[in-house]
């Protein structure tokens, strides 16, 4: 808004560029979360906000959520750069709902840990309780915030149901235009199912903060050339109007992110929490829907949607046979505790990093992968 509003008065092009409004929101992003991280972090560790019952590291814990701060500097920056469509708004609305489901969460497991060192609970309590409120009442907060987006970007925003991009297939007789009965229910799908996997993936010191970038350059590359009707054309890609104008949120995200991992960097001096991973992953799932890009999430959120199937699964399969499917779930779990029994792997630190490397690797890889696919394989 302030750089639109600049526009206005001065009429300098440079400020119309949503290329140069991006870069603004990203430097901003960062260099706002660089300066506030250390504070932050000294506040919490001061007032003990952790969700660890068993100390490791003594005062060298470390305390969440970073997704407050997450949520902050990621508003105000792209209220600075950013000009307000019902796009903006969606995404934006998406974002700060389910970040504050994702902080309710954290509080309850402070405040259940609190309970314990009190000794008003017992650990079994906190263990049954460790992951804050119901899974069911989230999904239902998930599903009903969803919904409600889900309909008035049906209602204000033109076309937003047609021509879904399928990857391999062109858009000159191939892509399919959803009727309202089927888009709202897969708009929704798609929101919850990045939520609840960008959350499933944040179990490891950085493990969840690259696949969201990357994500986050899929979109913002197909958001720009989207929004220019010749680009799209020579490209063979569905026309979205004014869709670039997500471009700055894209990058606030991303600058924010930069940062965080920063001090995420194991060993980690802040995790993210449910109000960052929730909040995030809704957010990227609004965006896949708004860039007519859902179909690629198999490809470019594999991370995040094979964590979610793999908990799916292993509840499912526990629930009917009694098994279960992997040692443990989500899947960096399941790698984690097979990796234990191997002798050679006899330093948790070291089986941490190589499963985090290699789901950054793959991340990074099946980014350029969705590219190319996007773009060329047809």
């Amino acid at each position: 808004m302030l750089i639109e509003f600049l526009y206005q008065k001065t009429h300098i092009y440079l400020l119309n560029s949503r290329l140069f409004s991006t870069s603004v929101a990203t430097v901003i992003s960062f260099v706002a979360a660089m300066f506030l991280f250390p504070p932050y972090i000294k506040l919490l560790r001061k007032l003990n906000v952790n969700s660890e019952l068993e100390s490791s590291n003594g005062k060298n814990d470390p305390v969440m959520p970073a997704g407050i701060l997450f949520l902050i500097i990621i508003c105000f920056t792209s209220c600075i750069t950013a000009r307000f469509n019902s796009y903006v708004i969606s995404a934006l609305i998406i974002y700060i709902f389910f970040s504050i489901i994702g902080a309710f969460d954290d509080i309850v497991k402070v405040v259940n840990k609190a309970h314990v060192i009190k000794g008003e609970k017992t650990k079994q309590d906190y263990q049954y309780k460790a992951d804050g409120i119901s899974a069911s009442l989230r999904l239902a907060l998930y599903m009903l915030i969803s919904v409600g987006v889900a309909i008035a970007a049906y209602k204000y925003i033109p076309n937003i149901n047609g021509f879904i991009n399928i990857p391999f297939l062109s858009i000159l007789k191939d892509f399919p235009y959803f009727p309202f009965w089927i888009f709202i229910p897969l708009m929704t799908l798609v929101i919850a199912v990045m939520a609840n996997g960008v959350n499933f993936t944040d179990g490891f010191d950085t493990l969840a903060g690259v696949p969201i970038i990357t994500c986050c350059v899929f979109l913002g590359i197909i958001a720009y050339i989207s929004s220019h009707s010749v680009w799209s054309s020579y490209l063979l890609i569905p026309y979205i109007p004014h869709v670039d104008e997500l471009l700055p949120i894209i990058g606030s995200i991303v600058g924010t992110l930069l940062a965080f991992l920063w001090f995420n960097s194991p060993p980690s001096s802040i995790i993210m929490g449910d109000s960052g991973a929730v909040g995030l992953g809704g957010t990227i799932g609004i965006l896949f829907v708004f860039v007519k890009a859902v179909f690629f999430i198999p490809i470019v959120g594999f991370i995040f949607l094979i964590e979610f199937v793999s908990v799916v699964l292993q509840i499912a399969s526990f629930k009917t046979t009694g098994k279960r499917i992997f040692l443990r779930a989500p899947l960096h779990h399941h790698f984690q505790f097979k990796m234990r029994k191997n002798p050679f792997y006899n330093n948790e630190f070291y089986i941490r990093s190589k499963i985090t490397w290699r789901f950054h690797i793959i991340s990074i890889i099946l980014l350029i992968v969705g590219l190319i696919v996007f773009f060329k394989v047809r």
